[in-house]
């Protein structure tokens, strides 16, 4: 029936607008996120995906689709899996996309071949967990690989939990790249890699567009060829609770944990050991390395590397500046070349090192604080280092400053000396073995000991950051209130956790 008059047009404009209003709740609404599920053995990729009955069994599905924020895409438990998993979109921080585990077993196994096992380029907000990936050996790819082109702002938002990387051509896993790298708000945690080629675990921003806002946290690195944990061009972040141990024998010029050319690093509460080189240049357990700015290593335990226990340096033009080492433990450090248990290197300029406790045994050129350059590289100047414990066993130096950097304005002050064998203190082109006669000819360590530093156990300390009962002060340490006055900036706590009183003398080392 054809309904006329100003009743029937009312009612047509009122199911007009009705059937507008629906459509527009449609467009407003936010879908609802998906769940899929990847099954290798019992999958099927004719199936809808959306339950662990009905999962998919390919990789090749998964690079077919295009994730929406807040999906989640889980691989089933214990399976296994050939080729890359280079799933499609992008997630927003507040509904990242998923990519992770269901069911009981060992972690979901990729093996990329001659690519990456898991491949993200170009995608924000993923969170990746609870796998295990590889490749060949030779296939020269990372094992986790997520990079971005240019873009501002920058890709950003990516989560690595619990995921184990191994044996993989390049690095187990590399967020960024030396041409891009264009990622913010980058974290991984939780993590191991190990038997890789390159380095274990890997954050990479563009000379010029940094990594911003990042943390890699309770992670370990192991057996890696080239680093264990590095960042390069990063600003913001920390590395914290991490280990790294027996890494660099592919290649010389690598370190257990470090950072390059970047701006307010912290790396904390870390252990490095074993680090290796195979040949003349680095193998050490931590790293300042050149063009960083507001960078600290604190409360940390580097021990029995082939390099230095703590690199500080700048190269030439490279700078670094302003950065600190400080609460951080050295033992039998310098194993090879020219190290010690901290070596300032090069343009390293206007920083502190402080309250440590440096116990050096190494090789002979080696020193427990080390101080030298060349003539590209430049001299370090600037430098303030106190409140340290340094110890040099068999006949070492304690402190060696090579001619160059003796007169750059570094100074010595509050620091207690001690080698059983005899003091051996290198000072420009001169040795002493008293430090009144250093003091007298130098003019530094006005208020310097040399004195057995009466230590719980000291150069007996194993694996293992805590309890490190080994490098407390007995009772009647003479580096009890020895040190320098407290001043607000030098932190909050000691090596063990001691909250820092204000208004008080410090101790010499990393007790307080």
């Amino acid at each position: 029936m054809i309904e006329h008059g100003q009743d029937g047009r009312a009612r047509t404009a009122c199911q007009r607008a009705w059937v507008l209003s629906l459509a527009l709740l449609a467009v407003c609404l936010p879908a609802r996120a998906a769940r899929y599920y990847l099954d290798a053995t019992s999958g099927d990729d004719a199936r809808s995906g959306l339950s662990p009955a009905q999962a998919w069994r390919t990789l090749e599905k998964v690079k077919a689709t295009v994730f929406q924020p807040g999906d989640e895409m889980l691989l089933k438990r214990g399976e296994r899996w050939q080729g890359t998993l280079a799933p499609q979109g992008s997630g927003t921080p507040e509904n990242p996309i998923r990519l992770g585990a269901y069911g009981e077993g060992a972690r979901p196994f990729l093996d990329g071949g001659a690519g990456p096992a898991v491949l993200i380029h170009d995608q924000d907000a993923w969170i990746i967990e609870s796998l295990e990936v590889t490749n060949r050996k030779d296939s020269k790819q990372d094992a986790l690989r997520v990079w971005a082109g240019p873009r501002r702002p920058h890709y950003h938002f990516i989560r690595i939990r619990d995921c184990v990387a191994h044996d993989a051509g390049a690095s187990g896993i590399h967020v960024g790249e030396g041409t891009y790298g264009n990622y913010d708000d980058v974290v991984i945690e939780n993590c191991v890699a190990f038997h890789n080629q390159d380095s274990g675990i890997f954050i990479q921003g563009n000379d010029f567009a940094e990594v911003r806002q990042l943390a890699i946290r309770h992670s370990t690195a192991y057996d890696n060829g080239w680093d264990g944990i590095k960042i390069y061009s990063g600003h913001d972040g920390v590395v914290e609770y991490c280990t790294a141990y027996r890494n660099g024998w592919k290649e010389d010029g690598r370190v257990g944990i470090w950072c390059w050319n970047s701006e307010n690093i912290v790396i904390q509460f870390c252990e490095s050991y074993e680090n290796v080189t195979p040949g003349v240049h680095d193998g050490g357990g931590f790293d300042i390395d050149w063009s960083c700015i507001h960078c600290l290593i604190q409360y940390c335990y580097s021990h029995d590397n082939d390099g230095a226990g703590y690199l500080f340096m700048g190269s030439g033009r490279g700078f670094t500046t302003r950065s600190l080492v400080r609460f951080n433990i050295s033992q039998n450090d310098g194993r090879k070349n020219d190290y010690g248990g901290i070596l300032c290197f090069g343009t390293l300029q206007d920083s502190e090192v402080y309250n440590n406790v440096f116990y050096f045994r190494g090789t002979e050129a080696g020193a427990a604080i080390h101080f030298r350059g060349d003539k590209e590289d430049g001299y370090p100047s600037n430098v303030r280092v106190f409140n340290n414990i340094v110890i040099a066993a068999e006949g070492r130096s304690v402190l060696r400053v090579a001619p160059e950097a003796a007169g750059q304005n570094n100074s010595f002050e509050f620091d207690d000396y001690f080698s059983p064998t005899g003091l051996r203190m290198i000072f420009g082109d001169k040795t002493y073995q008293d430090i009144a006669e250093f003091r007298k000819a130098t003019g530094l360590e006005s208020r310097g000991l040399a004195a057995d530093p009466r230590l719980e156990a000291a150069g007996a300390a194993g694996t293992g950051r805590l309890p490190m009962a080994a490098y407390r002060l007995l009772p009647d340490s003479p580096c009890r209130n020895a040190g320098s006055p407290y001043k607000s900036g030098f932190g909050t706590q000691d090596y063990w956790g001691m909250a820092l009183g204000e208004a008080k003398t410090l101790n010499i080392g990393p007790q307080q």
